[in-house]
């Protein structure tokens, strides 16, 4: 998980309609900047119930799996390319060759390679024997 920022996001719509900012108005405007303050010292001494932590532990597991499957599908999509550019570079490796033997050889092994990937899988059971 990357790391987090404690973070207190006030947003206030103030509209003043065209009028002037006067004496009025930003003593006003000093009160609601003093009520975020007020609020971040309040939550810095905030004390969650047992049910607030358990729900958002379950929150910050849920996130932190959610986070693990991108990383998790990211990481294999970069493996399965890196695995494909490995089998391009050596079939034209191959290719290259003169040696129509080495070719032949490494033809019949891609296609049993393919033939294995294409196979249906099977569940192996075993059975023991009275």
């Amino acid at each position: 998980m990357p790391e987090v920022k404690k973070v207190l996001l006030v947003g206030l719509n103030i509209s003043l309609k065209g009028r002037t900012c006067n004496a009025e108005t930003q003593e006003k405007l000093k009160l609601l900047l003093q009520l975020t303050f007020y609020l971040v010292d309040k939550l810095r001494r905030f004390k969650l119930s047992k049910e607030g932590k358990n729900k958002a532990d379950k929150n910050r597991l849920r996130v932190e799996e959610a986070f693990l499957k991108t990383t998790h599908a990211a990481r294999a999509e970069a493996a399965a390319q890196r695995r494909e550019e490995r089998r391009r570079v050596e079939k034209e490796k191959i290719l290259q060759e003169e040696d129509p033997d080495k070719q032949r050889k490494w033809e019949e092994k891609e296609q049993r390679r393919l033939a294995k990937k294409r196979a249906p899988r099977m569940k192996q059971l075993k059975v023991k024997a009275l």
